[in-house]
């Protein structure tokens, strides 16, 4: 196994934000080489998760060319992260081999509470694939990183549940506190799909249905995500009326207090379920179409019952980035995101990612006129109006995320991205920010 170690700096204070956060130290890993080929498959802000923590390990997942241009294995990666800070050892699925360039196709990892490793990659209006570990790696952990190890082959179904299980964009994994894994994703076409959960019972190891949760009305709906935190389960999206992304519109926001069984609005209400786009109370903001809002942005929740999304629309007259946020009281407010060295966002530019520590909110912002990853810091002391410049990654080209996991647990933020450059000097890399609470 090689380990990548790229560099360590210890820096003094970049920013300080009262009662909240600052950036002590960066880190930078360089996991491995990029793909070789003509569009990004490792770095998209739908991908939940490539990057998270399980444990005393965190694990990445990534796709490294297998045999010349276009076509890619999957690889799992994963290193000790405490008590003491280990290399990455990783390993290549070699017995499936991803040959379609579409930035659709991309990998999400989820890992539930029995240890099990959850993969699903390599989508855009096909049948599910899926694997998952034979043994919970995660849980017990074994010396060996290996395909061996992990066991188990690709399938096309989640076992106990049922389906449909075609044509399905967008998988994601969302790690409930009981140790149960969701998976979500969507059924249909861009323009004409509904969304579905899927439930993993960590005491039995199988799948059931929680349903169609939202559904479209010759359109739908595209999350910003789907986070569990403090028992409740919240959701926020844009809806699309066709394939061509001007035609998104309006921000709607639901929440569950029974891991999406049953759905509510902002103020408390309940809905039916599946959701459309006309449910009553569902619709928090009216932004109209050809407002070049991009859809799959980014949204989290912080330790006090704060919800927070980034969306982007241009009704200002210029593109900007809004901050959405919702007190645990249900009022939600819309902000411009006035940072420092921040202009107007270019319509279908790379999307950006939220994280909350505290008191404390993170956005980390591509730029893609200058190739970098810019984290901004902001508090609720502030309301979240006092953008301070933390940290900027150079040489990025696509769309960062985020280990939520491990930020829950600890104070470091550590951030997939991926590199600009040609080929074969074009790194995955993992960015490790300790953060001063």
């Amino acid at each position: 196994m090689v380990s990548f170690f790229n560099s360590i700096l210890v820096i003094t204070s970049l920013a300080s934000l009262a009662k909240s956060i600052s950036v002590t130290a960066v880190r930078s890993y360089n996991i491995s080489n990029d793909v070789e080929g003509s569009v990004h498959l490792n770095g998209l802000a739908f991908q939940q998760n490539a990057l998270t923590t399980f444990g005393d390990y965190q694990y990445v997942a990534f796709y490294q060319t297998a045999s010349g241009y276009g076509k890619h294995y999957v690889n799992l990666g994963r290193r000790r992260i405490a008590p003491t800070l280990g290399d990455w050892q990783s390993f290549a699925f070699t017995d499936y081999v991803q040959q379609t360039l579409d930035e659709h196709n991309t990998i999400s990892m989820g890992i539930s509470g029995d240890g099990k490793i959850h993969l699903s990659f390599d989508h855009h209006d096909v049948p599910l694939n899926y694997r998952v570990s034979t043994s919970g790696i995660a849980k017990d952990i074994p010396s060996q990183w290996s395909m061996a190890t992990f066991g188990g082959s690709v399938i096309h179904n989640l076992p106990g549940s049922t389906g449909p299980w075609t044509p399905l964009t967008y998988p994601r994994f969302e790690r409930l506190a009981n140790g149960d894994l969701l998976m979500e994703f969507r059924i249909g076409q861009s323009g004409a799909g509904d969304s579905y959960i899927h439930r993993y019972s960590s005491t039995s190891g199988q799948w059931s249905a929680t349903g169609k949760y939202l559904q479209g009305q010759d359109n739908n709906a595209y999350i910003n995500g789907i986070t569990s935190s403090s028992n409740k389960l919240y959701t926020s999206w844009t809806v699309r009326e066709t394939p061509d992304a001007s035609t998104n519109h309006d921000f709607y926001f639901a929440v569950s207090e029974d891991d999406g069984r049953t759905w509510k609005t902002t103020t408390g209400a309940t809905v039916a379920k599946p959701i459309t786009p006309s449910t009553a109370g569902i619709k928090v903001y009216t932004i109209p179409q050809n407002m070049e809002i991009m859809n799959q942005e980014a949204q989290t929740a912080d330790e006090t019952g704060r919800f927070h999304a980034l969306m982007r629309d241009k009704s200002s007259g210029t593109s900007r980035f809004y901050h959405y946020l919702r007190t645990p009281s249900g009022t939600f407010t819309k902000t411009a995101i006035n940072a420092p060295g921040l202009g107007t966002v270019p319509y279908l530019a790379y999307r950006g990612k939220l994280a909350a520590k505290g008191d404390g909110l993170i956005a980390i912002l591509p730029d893609k006129t200058k190739s970098t990853a810019v984290l901004y810091g902001a508090t609720s002391a502030g309301n979240y109006q006092d953008w301070k410049l933390l940290y900027t990654i150079a040489n990025v080209e696509g769309e960062p995320l985020v280990d939520e996991e491990r930020l829950k647990r600890s104070s470091v933020l550590s951030v997939f991205v991926r590199q600009g450059g040609p080929f074969g000097t074009r790194k995955v890399q993992v960015w490790d920010f300790e953060l001063g609470v």
